[in-house]
C-alpha cells in the first residue's frame, strides 16, 4: 500500500513540473534583471525579492535550457596526434633512373681496417715480423696468420701490408713503412 502511495505521490510531482515548465512565466522577467544588473556598479545588484519555491524552479528553469552536444562531448577524451608528416621530395628529371638504380641493393663492401701499422722487425735469415695495434692491442705478425679469424695477412710489397676480409674475400691495403 506504501509503494503504491509513493508512485501516486511521484506522478503528481511530475505532472506539477510539468505543467510549471509548459504554462510557466516567460524567460522576459530573467534577461531584464540580467540587463539591469549590467548597468548597475559592483555591490549594488537587485536583490531578489521571489520566494524560495521561485527561486528554486528559476534555477530548475536555467537548467532546463541547457542543451548538451553530443558529438563534441565524445570529442572531449578522443585521441589526438601532433604527428605532421614531412612534405615529399621535389620531383626531379632523373627521378625515373633513380627509383631503378634504387631497387638495386649496394654491393657489400669492407669496413674500413680497424688496425694501424706500428713497425717491422726482420731477423737474420728468418721472414718479417709485421707490428699491429688495434686500440690498446698490438698484434706481432706474420705472412700467412689470421687476426681475430677475420684478417688474413697475404702479403708485403715494400710499403703495403696485403689484408684479405675474410667474410666477403675483399683485399685491402695497409699502408706501411719501409722495413728494417
Amino acid at each position: 500500500m506504501k509503494a503504491k502511495t509513493r508512485t501516486n505521490t511521484l506522478i503528481a510531482t511530475a505532472l506539477a513540473i510539468a505543467a510549471y515548465v509548459v504554462f510557466g512565466p516567460t524567460d522576459a522577467p530573467i534577461a531584464d534583471v540580467a540587463r539591469n544588473s549590467q548597468s548597475l556598479p559592483r555591490g549594488r545588484e537587485p536583490q531578489a525579492k521571489a520566494a524560495p519555491r521561485q527561486s528554486t524552479m528559476h534555477s530548475l528553469m536555467l537548467l532546463a535550457h541547457r542543451v548538451s552536444n553530443t558529438v563534441e562531448a565524445g570529442a572531449l577524451f578522443a585521441t589526438h596526434s601532433w604527428y605532421v608528416p614531412p612534405p615529399p621530395p621535389p620531383p626531379s628529371p632523373q627521378s625515373s633512373m633513380a627509383t631503378t638504380e634504387s631497387l638495386t641493393p649496394p654491393l657489400p663492401t669492407a669496413p674500413p681496417l680497424p688496425f694501424a701499422y706500428m713497425g717491422t722487425y726482420k731477423p737474420d735469415g728468418a721472414p718479417p715480423v709485421f707490428f699491429l695495434t688495434r686500440g690498446d692491442r698490438v698484434y706481432d705478425v706474420h705472412v700467412g696468420d689470421t687476426l681475430d679469424n677475420i684478417y688474413s695477412i697475404d702479403g708485403f710489397n715494400g710499403s703495403q701490408l696485403l689484408l684479405t676480409y675474410k667474410p666477403l674475400n675483399i683485399q685491402q691495403q695497409l699502408a706501411a713503412g719501409g722495413t728494417q
